[in-house]
């Protein structure tokens, strides 16, 4: 059974990756209070003692209105976490010769992509202090040289989560609780169902895949649409929701969010197949599912 060391396997998307591929992999996944990846002995120490075959670093500063208030400060948590933290993990990863996967997001990118999702090859430039460190992780994880894989993922969302509310149910929390919703009607997204990365990274890991991969949904929604489709599916009440534009919606935030928020994974399912990832209203039959069930 192969090894897998995994940092950050508290958050959304590693605690799924954790649950979903536990019974494949021989996971060990350390607390931030046990191994701190701004820490480089700690690092060293847990992958010379445990040997993986392979390390994820879902570990990441997500707070995108918080970062803003960090711009430009190289010495605040954001920009440590996200990309020297990525560096420290990195350089580790190519000093003992272990294949490193990375998570990134579409926030590397500007948002200004009109036609058509983002691949691969597109120039990033991020128009936020949280893209901007998270694409300097990338750049630290590429200058290490280790082997590895850089897997972009797009607006997660998650049945189940204690730390931190995905778009998906903050979404459904209000309409159950009757409150009114105010849905971007011109943001183009992709929701993802975090099973489906989850399912994603077990592929890529045994396969050993390098270089860079956009996961998504396989299709596109507007956030007014996103919630319209969670509305439809729990049989909650549509006149909640009423509609904004993006720029109404950003006046109030220090963070800019992108227009065209979205990723294009046909990288992905032209080398694996198109069973994995699903499309977002698919996505949201697994959520209702899983939520059900709690």
């Amino acid at each position: 059974m192969k090894k897998i060391l995994v940092f950050g396997g508290t958050g959304l998307v590693g605690s799924k990756f954790l649950e979903l591929n536990s019974s494949f992999f021989e996971i060990k996944s350390p607390f931030a209070k046990e191994v701190d990846i701004l820490n480089n002995d700690q690092i060293s120490e847990v992958v010379e003692e445990f040997q993986p075959d392979s390390i994820i670093n879902f570990a990441a500063y997500t707070n995108v209105e918080e970062a803003e208030n960090q711009k430009d400060d190289e010495n605040g948590i954001c920009f440590q976490i996200n990309a020297i933290g990525a560096k420290n993990v990195a350089e580790a990863a190519r000093k003992f010769d272990k294949y490193l996967v990375h998570i990134s997001t579409e926030y590397v990118f500007d948002g200004s992509k009109e036609i058509s999702p983002y691949i691969e090859d597109d120039k990033p430039g991020p128009i936020n202090w949280y893209g901007n460190t998270k694409l300097a992780g990338e750049q630290f994880v590429l200058a290490s040289g280790c082997n590895s894989v850089i897997v972009r993922i797009s607006m997660p969302f998650s049945a189940h989560h204690d730390l931190k509310k995905d778009v998906a149910r903050f979404f459904l929390e209000k309409l159950k609780k009757e409150e009114q919703i105010k849905a971007v009607e011109d943001q183009k997204i992709t929701p993802t169902v975090v099973n489906d990365i989850a399912n994603v990274l077990k592929v890529l890991i045994e396969n050993k895949s390098l270089g860079l991969y956009h996961i998504s949904s396989r299709d596109t929604v507007t956030p007014l649409e996103f919630v319209k489709t969670i509305a439809e599916n729990f049989k909650l009440n549509y006149s909640l929701i009423s509609s904004i534009s993006l720029d109404e919606f950003n006046q109030n935030k220090n963070a800019k969010f992108l227009k065209y928020s979205w990723l294009n994974p046909a990288k992905f399912e032209k080398e694996f197949g198109d069973e994995i990832l699903h499309t977002v209203e698919e996505g949201l039959v697994i959520f209702k599912q899983e939520v059900d069930q709690l």
